[in-house]
């Protein structure tokens, strides 16, 4: 007999055994923790355990769930009555002061910064944009086109130098360029702002990324968020501040191979970040090894 449970088990196994009111990401990263198996797993398990929960408490009469909170949604078991709003109140109130402890996108570049560097797909060393020392210019003219951090993934630190200089001597790219968009909170309220703000400002680059801490729990979110990203190629990110390794590549990129040179050519104009960022990418190259500073990843 198979000991593989359902999500709608592993919720209910996971508000027993902890006593308290918990949203879909805490009930599965306790399953993980636990090592408890399922035979369903996708990319994104706890936003299909919400939505199990929502089916479960919309048309089973007998449901052992009810809803105790929203932003974030948070679960209880119906026997509880109203103790988990009591215990709901006081988790709220210690996580705003948690939430608050990153209140800016900029406390989150050393953050991303660490985990591009680590995480295998990026391997990538990243410098900060700051739009404030860009080329003042008509106004609007330069909305949603400067990333929050451009990053590059050199090739002679992945392959060997035999490697490296036939690629060059095939006229192929030396490196690999990435664009990313920060915020601290991602919702639906500004959920396609967000987005369509990525798309813009990364389309010179190979990849371009948003990324986010808090995502508001609503398995629509995540369905919304998964149909952008195949449909307009950006790939979302969500960040671990405590734990910038841990952090987790939510959909993957659409990698494209021709690099948008006449926007790469207005942003050098326009940031001297991003020049200096383009002059470091080249003298590396040039040298085959990284001499250049890039953003640090304490």
């Amino acid at each position: 007999m198979s000991d593989s449970l359902s999500f709608l088990e592993i919720s209910e196994k996971a508000l027993n055994e902890t006593g308290k009111p918990m949203s879909a990401s805490e009930i599965w990263a306790l399953a993980k923790d636990k090592k408890w198996k399922t035979d369903s797993v996708g990319k994104t398990p706890w936003a299909t355990i919400a939505a199990q929960i929502y089916v479960s408490i919309k048309n089973n009469p007998h449901t052992p769930f009810r809803q105790v909170s929203k932003r974030p949604t948070r679960f209880a078991l119906t026997p509880w009555g109203e103790a988990a709003e009591k215990i709901v109140s006081e988790i709220n109130s210690y996580a705003l002061e948690e939430e608050n402890t990153v209140t800016k996108e900029r406390d989150l570049h050393p953050v991303l910064s660490k985990f591009v560097y680590s995480h295998p797909h990026f391997r990538a060393y990243v410098k900060t944009i700051y739009h404030e020392i860009s080329t003042k210019s008509t106004k609007g003219k330069n909305r949603w086109l400067h990333p929050d951090l451009v990053g590059v993934r050199f090739n002679f630190d992945e392959y060997k130098q035999e490697t490296v200089t036939l690629q060059k001597l095939m006229a192929m790219a030396d490196c690999y360029l990435f664009s990313f968009e920060l915020k601290v909170n991602l919702h639906f309220g500004n959920l396609r702002e967000a987005f369509f703000q990525a798309v813009s400002n990364s389309s010179w680059a190979n990849e371009g990324y948003l990324a986010a801490v808090n995502f508001e729990e609503d398995p629509d979110l995540m369905d919304e968020l998964a149909r952008l990203s195949k449909a307009f190629g950006i790939g979302i990110l969500k960040l671990d501040p405590s734990k910038p390794e841990e952090s987790e590549i939510l959909f993957q990129s659409n990698p494209k191979s021709e690099l948008d040179f006449d926007t790469i050519d207005r942003l050098t104009e326009d940031n001297r970040n991003f020049k200096d960022f383009l002059s470091n990418i080249a003298e590396d190259v040039k040298l085959g090894k990284v001499k250049s500073e890039y953003d640090k990843r304490d």
